[in-house]
């Protein structure tokens, strides 16, 4: 199944704008929110930023572990998935 969306302008920490493959989502969990989720189709794992688990209520307290990528290496804790909805379907990651 092929998905087709647009690039959209990010600002980046320095002040300059780059284009992104961002879709529109919903994070389904203790509490629900939309947001924009960054699409990297060689991704092994999909990741989110420590504070919006906290926000679903996942359960982060499991083992830490070191995710690598092209960017270098992050600390991460593997938990449950969590539902998640888009403008096209719905899914859990």
């Amino acid at each position: 199944m092929a998905i087709a969306f647009r690039y959209k302008s990010v600002k980046r920490p320095d002040g300059s704008f780059v284009k992104a493959p961002l879709v529109p989502v919903t994070f389904i969990g203790k509490e629900s929110f939309d947001t924009f989720a960054l699409i990297d189709s060689g991704a092994d794992i999909s990741a989110m930023p420590r504070e919006t688990a906290e926000i679903l209520g996942l359960n982060i307290k499991g083992e830490v572990s070191t995710a690598y990528g092209i960017g270098g290496k992050v600390n991460s804790i593997q938990t449950i998935t969590t539902p998640i909805a888009t403008g096209i379907s719905s899914t859990s990651i």
